[in-house]
């Protein structure tokens, strides 16, 4: 089979599943009569046939799960923002969606304001967006942790010394138990340091090659937008917009555009 006839049988699989979904030749009337431009209608068809390409290689699609209510709507934000984008990167994304609409659960719920975010988003926003996931409220309540397990260290070590000076002079002490402890919480500490180190590279624009001026703009409008906190508020040696860390908001958002 070559690749036009590939094509058309993904065209016809498009067509034929949007007739069993309820309304939906309607609204693709309704979409074409609304933005009858030549352009806006071009971006249709790319989408169209993005839909159709993965349509003819994934044979397993269930279209049961696109006669639904919640896809129809779905359906008719998708296509109201595909007529409005002229993104490439944007259509494939918005195909994604659909797609993974029809294979898992998605949060229909909130699809309008995610469907909002995927436009007014660029791919480097998402990008950076997807490379704080790690650093979240229990990521920084551990780096808290981490902070006080310095000062028990410190402790730690100054009893240790005491215990060892102790026994070189002779006392008997509890001089193994100290040089246990503190060995203990100096390996945890050095274990949590190098993990941190290891997703530092996301906090920092170089992973994301882009200059800082672009990194730091994407990260303010991530945070206007509700997906970012900057965590770092109110800590010691405190950098605005540094220490970024994902909002719940922000996970449900990543799980709704999941590849």
């Amino acid at each position: 089979m070559n690749n036009i006839d590939k094509k058309e049988i993904g065209i016809s699989i498009v067509k034929s599943a949007f007739s069993n979904i309820p309304f939906a030749g309607q609204l693709l009337t309704e979409v074409l009569f609304d933005y009858r431009g030549r352009i806006k209608q071009n971006r249709l068809n790319k989408f169209i046939e993005l839909l159709s390409q993965y349509f003819s290689q994934n044979s397993d699609v269930v279209f049961e799960n696109m006669k639904s209510e919640d896809f129809s709507d779905l359906l008719e934000l998708v296509l109201k923002k595909v007529v409005d984008t002229k993104s490439e990167e944007k259509l494939r994304r918005f195909k994604d969606i659909l797609v993974n609409s029809i294979t898992t659960d998605i949060d229909y719920n909130n699809s309008e304001r995610y469907l909002d975010l995927v436009s007014n988003l660029s791919e480097k926003d998402i990008q950076i967006l997807k490379g704080h996931q790690l650093f979240d409220s229990n990521f920084d309540e551990r780096l808290d942790y981490q902070k006080i397990n310095a000062k028990l260290l410190g402790d730690l070590e100054k009893n240790m010394n005491e215990e060892i000076k102790l026994r070189d002079d002779g006392f008997a002490n509890s001089w193994q138990n100290a040089v246990s402890q503190f060995n203990s919480l100096k390996a945890s500490m050095r274990t949590f340091d190098e993990q941190n180190k290891s997703v530092e590279i996301y906090r920092n624009a170089e992973f994301y090659s882009i200059e800082n001026d672009e990194f730091l703009y994407s990260k303010q409008k991530l945070f206007s937008l509700g997906l970012l906190i900057d965590s770092g508020a109110g800590k010691f040696d405190y950098k605005p917009f540094h220490m970024m860390s994902i909002t719940e908001f922000a996970k449900k958002f990543l799980e709704f555009i999941k590849k």
